[in-house]
């Protein structure tokens, strides 16, 4: 009787003691450590928890991440993040393959581009380190630590280190480090798997001085769409070095660039950027090598000035007297103003050989506009099925006469559009570019198209480091025309 009181104590104790195992949630994402809870272990030191396939047998061959328990009886363990799939916790005790409890979870989601990097490559001694970090997981254990070049990661290398406290991008600083080489290395929740990682030196202050790249705009503030001119000094001659705008305080990252150009090797030089953007503060940031650490930075502002425009022909009353009749067998006598009652003016083209020549051309006086650069008109194609329009422009590298034509457009209706290309000719450089002015690209001959231009991104489209002075004449083959003017953007 005794024996079977004993017996029946045993089992009720095994079944009151039960080894369990489960992770802290059911679905994690590729970049999360997988948190192992474990209750009632043998309390070996070789008992161990292991991370198999869904449906996999307890072989060796099929343990994906692994770790012995050291002993504890209770307890939380942590194991690696992995790949997107389904997958089992087990536990085993005292080395063996004897399966003591297992628990399901998945992994599944979007992986996380982690990235990291400080303001700039060089530092002294006294300078305070800014550290820019996107892609982290959010977890309040997330850190970032700074470890001596060519460390491990291990706990002891850690020079400094600071918690995100669960932000995914944000900004941290450190300071007082001493002279030396660094990595900045980001870690997820509490562990020691990199995520991310840059470098950084810090030197004699007369060193970084003596090679710091100088970066020097050529105004501290500009007007809207303005070109951005940028001095540039002590690059380090790769042909990916590279230098962009992006607003002011924004991080590093690459979807922040406003406009940006490599230099192609140059150490020196002088570079032209886009001024397309609207008013407010920016910064202009020097990269070496197609990096995202930052090697210098300057700033600037783009001024909230209001917009104008100067009206040069709205055939309203008559036109305009500032017309002038060029070439062609059509004189003013041709231009139709108030054309069927429209307020428009009209211009017939004279097409010759068969159609491949038509030598109509008019101008209209803009009286070297140096301060407005879009162009915009209103147009329709009722009486020229082809025709060409432009301008006459007066730019740091000379005259340019810049022209939208319909040929180049015309021949991509079952063909190829020719690109803009420049062209030589009698002594004068012209800009061509594809324009739909034609009534195969209007849908209707009796409609009216409105027309904005930037003239300037137009030309640097062809002449990146060009700059536009003056815009001094309209000129046209034909077509029929309305609210010609010159804005500022």
């Amino acid at each position: 009787m005794k024996n079977k009181i004993f017996a029946i104590c045993i089992l009720l104790f095994s079944f009151l003691e039960a080894t369990s195992i489960q992770t802290s949630k059911e679905v994690y994402l590729p970049q999360e450590s997988i948190d192992i809870n474990v209750t009632d272990m043998l309390g070996d030191k070789q008992d161990w928890i292991a991370i198999f396939p869904v449906g996999s047998d307890n072989s060796w061959g099929n343990v994906l991440k692994w770790n012995w328990t050291k002993g504890i009886i209770n307890g939380t363990i942590k194991l690696g993040n992995l790949p997107r799939g389904n997958y089992e916790v087990r536990a085993f005790f005292q080395n063996t393959y004897i399966l003591e409890a297992s628990y399901p979870f998945t992994v599944e989601g979007a992986i996380l581009n982690s990235k990291i990097d400080s303001n700039q490559s060089k530092y002294t001694v006294n300078e305070e380190i800014q550290i820019q970090f996107s892609g982290m997981l959010g977890d309040p254990q997330d850190w970032i630590g700074i470890y001596p070049s060519k460390s491990t990661n291990d706990w002891a290398n850690v020079v400094a280190w600071k918690y995100t406290l669960g932000l995914k991008e944000g900004n941290l600083s450190f300071a007082n480090l001493p002279l030396g080489s660094y990595d900045i290395r980001a870690f997820f929740q509490n562990t020691f798997t990199l995520e991310a990682n840059s470098s950084f030196i810090i030197e004699e202050a007369n060193i970084v001085e003596a090679n710091k790249v100088s970066l020097v705009p050529s105004k501290n503030t500009y007007e809207p769409n303005e070109l951005i001119v940028v001095n540039y000094d002590k690059m380090q001659g790769n042909q990916t070095d590279w230098i962009g705008i992006y607003p002011a305080g924004s991080s590093y990252e690459f979807k922040n660039v406003i406009s940006m150009k490599y230099l192609k090797g140059d150490i020196n030089g002088s570079l032209s950027l886009d001024g397309i953007i609207p008013a407010g503060d920016y910064e202009v940031r020097a990269f070496f090598n197609n990096s995202l650490t930052q090697e210098a930075m300057a700033s600037f502002s783009v001024l909230d000035i209001p917009s104008t425009s100067t009206m040069y022909e709205d055939a309203e009353n008559n036109v305009s007297k500032d017309w002038i009749h060029v070439a062609g067998q059509y004189n003013m006598s041709r231009i139709t103003p108030g054309f069927e009652s429209t307020g428009a003016v009209r211009f017939q083209a004279y097409w010759l050989n068969g159609g491949t020549y038509n030598p109509t051309e008019f101008h209209l006086l803009f009286n070297h506009n140096k301060k407005e650069k879009f162009l915009e008109i209103d147009m329709r194609a009722r009486s020229n099925p082809h025709f060409n329009f432009g301008l006459i422009v007066s730019t740091k590298q000379g005259k340019r006469i810049v022209i939208w034509d319909s040929f180049f457009n015309h021949n991509g209706v079952g063909g190829k559009i020719v690109p803009p290309h420049i062209k030589e000719s009698n002594g004068n450089i012209i800009l061509n570019n594809p324009a739909p002015s034609d009534y195969h690209y209007f849908g209707s001959r009796n409609t009216f198209r409105h027309f904005k231009i930037n003239v300037e991104k137009t030309i640097r489209y062809l002449e990146p480091d060009n700059e536009i002075i003056s815009i001094d004449r309209f000129v046209t083959t034909g077509g029929e025309y309305d609210n010609i003017k010159l804005s500022l953007y």
